[in-house]
């Protein structure tokens, strides 16, 4: 199944997203790997995929495939499922940093 689609006097705005899209990826990359810390790299993989989801819909746009957008919103659902499993995780690593840091200022009282 197809779709279509007429862009009138907007020829040029495909390309600019397309453009638009890669820089984000570049700057959203850097994040990823420059860190500092583990919720700021699954914040970049989060905003990663969802340049992947605009991507796919501008594909589908530019294809005319309707399916694409079947694509998109699957890839969507899997990326929130991913964010959501990384929160208890960071959760137990805040609580661990506050623990040793109570351990470390009783520490300091007994000095």
């Amino acid at each position: 199944m197809t779709m279509t689609m007429e862009m009138v006097g907007a020829f040029w705005v495909v390309p600019l997203v397309a453009l638009m899209l890669a820089i984000s990826a570049i700057i959203i990359l850097v994040r990823l790997l420059r860190g500092p810390t583990g919720p700021d790299r699954v914040v970049a993989i989060d905003a990663l995929t969802l340049l992947g989801v605009a991507a796919v819909a501008l594909g589908a746009m530019i294809s005319g495939q309707i399916v694409f957008l079947d694509v998109a919103v699957v890839l969507s659902l899997v990326a929130f499922l991913g964010t959501v499993a990384f929160a208890p995780l960071f959760r137990r690593t805040e609580l661990n940093r506050r623990e040793r840091a109570g351990l470390d200022a009783e520490e300091e009282e007994r000095s």
